[in-house]
């Protein structure tokens, strides 16, 4: 049987990701791209022999799956993205609904959470289809992929960072323990471009912002991004997304 890869096809930082077709047909691997939700569900059945993984999907198996981390390439977004948004219309007094496209997503929960955190709002998510800029005609409040400047918006990763000052982990390598491919942490280095720094930059900068807004893309597994699962982890376990804290297990060392 072919060794499975599994990557969510909304990942929204395909330097890490760039090579895998490739990689996968010269070793004969089968790549499923698919939802998040699935891709997560699939894992923990224990039908992929690598995935990547959110850290809500990780966190999700704490009670049935012996996950390791592999230490290689993740991506982690420090401030302004353009990555996902929630988008607004003006003049709101309350927000008890958020039309989304996609609630089932890490990103998607974690504007949740943010908007606990940070406004003191709960608000739940209606599954709805269109563009942000279709939705806001019949909604309130829209929450999506990507940033349309034409609309009021807050960028999540930016608004994430301002308020618990670490980075906004996107994906993490993970294999369960003793199942994981031959050489994984190489594999995982093939995947990804042939030149792919530590760090890139983000940046926005146009006629009707009157100051750059930048942030920055993290692409290697380090003290800080481990900090960063771990704190993200706490923060879904506190907004009852996980059943426990699970332990972040590395391949190779624990």
């Amino acid at each position: 049987m072919k060794q499975r890869i599994y990557v969510p096809n909304n990942f929204q930082y395909p330097d890490i990701i760039c090579n895998i077709e490739n990689v996968c047909k010269e070793r004969n691997f089968e790549l499923i791209r698919i939802d998040e939700k699935t891709c997560i569900e699939h894992t923990l059945l224990n039908r992929a022999s690598l995935t990547l993984m959110t850290p809500y999907g990780y966190g999700l198996g704490v009670k049935n799956a012996d996950f390791r981390i592999i230490p290689t390439h993740t991506a982690g977004i420090v401030g302004y993205s353009a990555k996902a948004s929630l988008y607004f219309k003006s003049g709101l007094s309350t927000i008890d609904k958020i039309a989304c496209p996609n609630p089932d997503d890490f990103m998607m929960k974690i504007g949740k959470i943010l908007l606990s955190e940070r406004y003191d709002i709960h608000a739940e998510f209606e599954k709805a289809k269109g563009t942000a800029a279709e939705l806001l005609e019949t909604n309130a409040v829209v929450m999506d992929y990507g940033n349309d400047r034409s609309l009021s918006s807050m960028d999540i990763s930016e608004d994430w960072f301002e308020t618990f000052e670490i980075p906004l982990l996107l994906g993490v390598w993970v294999a369960r323990n003793e199942e994981e491919p031959k050489e994984v942490e190489e594999l995982t280095r093939l995947f990804t471009s042939e030149i792919l720094p530590d760090e890139s930059a983000i940046f926005n900068s146009d006629d009707d912002t009157p100051e750059e807004r930048q942030g920055r893309i993290l692409t290697r597994w380090t003290d800080e991004t481990k900090s960063a699962l771990s704190q993200t982890l706490e923060l879904l376990y506190y907004h009852r997304l996980l059943p426990e804290i699970p332990a972040i297990k590395i391949y190779g060392i624990d």
